[in-house]
């Protein structure tokens, strides 16, 4: 239980952090609309659109620092509930194309008021929950990693945000800690490893992501896939192979279109058929499954 509360403790902190970096952001670019900033595992982001100015990397010291101004000052989260015209108004009166674009969707699933929480000046739409004030924030125990670009709320067809990432633990020396082991794995990035070996090359031409086996690798990969293959094999299991590609509708009926959609690669037309590179096997074997009557003296397959 003590685990437990320490966690979500954690997590508060961390999504009160994502609240801090939206408020420097915008004391350092006040033209900046703010998306969606959630905590996630081991820290937070926030998506942002900065207009027609592109960031890097190189920013991102500039934001932790004014972030840790702001926690110097022990600001506290103030919050204040809303009626949904109101926000609305609001949101529409700064012109926060995608505020109101949230608070549009909540008003259409029946919400009637909304929650801000407020941090000196900075005030941002947000269900909470926060820290009282920047006081119960570690300055030492937070960084911002990378900006990396993400679509508004996931689709492809919307505009391109940057997404601020940041880490976030309870102490200087959990941080120090996460940090190392990030440094350690990166030494051993299979990506890294796997061209100093000769195992395997990536080229720009043929496309991130897609290695091309040399001998060794290809070898390597062979003996790989037999020892698994043989290992099924001999613990009962019974080959089957589908496609690498589905009809739309495969993933309509699956749920992953509707839970899954900005994880999986965007649709493809074939002959008037939209179809998609499967993300898994799954509704392939329950397809096969039910192509012929069973009997639970089957069981299992």
């Amino acid at each position: 239980m003590a685990e437990q509360e320490e966690k979500k403790q954690i997590d508060i902190i961390r999504h009160s952090l994502s609240h801090v970096m939206a408020a420097a952001v915008k004391e350092l670019w006040p033209q900046a609309q703010l998306g969606v900033g959630p905590a996630i595992e081991s820290g937070f982001y926030y998506d942002i659109d900065f207009g027609s100015e592109q960031i890097s990397d190189e920013v991102l010291p500039q934001i932790e620092k004014k972030m840790k101004e702001m926690i110097d000052q022990g600001l506290g989260f103030k919050k204040s509930e809303v009626d949904i015209e109101t926000a609305l108004k609001k949101e529409e009166d700064r012109g926060a194309i995608y505020k109101k674009e949230l608070i549009e969707e909540l008003k259409e699933e029946g919400k009637t008021a909304v929650s801000y929480y407020s941090l000196g000046d900075f005030e941002d739409l947000c269900a909470g929950p926060h820290v009282q004030s920047t006081k119960e924030i570690d300055k030492d125990a937070f960084k911002l990693t990378k900006l990396a670009g993400a679509y508004w709320r996931g689709d492809e067809k919307n505009k391109m945000l940057q997404r601020i990432y940041g880490v976030a633990f309870g102490s200087k020396e959990d941080l120090e800690h996460y940090l190392n082991l990030l440094e350690e794995a990166e030494k051993r990035d299979h990506r890294k490893l796997g061209q100093e070996l000769e195992l395997f090359i990536f080229d720009d031409e043929v496309g991130q992501g897609l290695p091309l086996w040399l001998p060794k690798g290809a070898l390597l990969r062979h003996l790989v896939m037999t020892f698994a293959f043989n290992t099924y094999l001999e613990r009962g299991y019974e080959p089957v192979s589908t496609p690498h590609i589905a009809s739309l509708k495969l993933w309509q009926h699956s749920g992953h279109l509707d839970f899954y959609k900005e994880n999986l690669y965007n649709p493809f037309g074939i002959e008037d058929e939209e179809y998609m590179i499967k993300p898994m096997n799954c509704p392939f074997h329950l397809q096969m499954y039910k192509a012929k009557k069973k009997s639970y003296r089957d069981l299992p397959i």
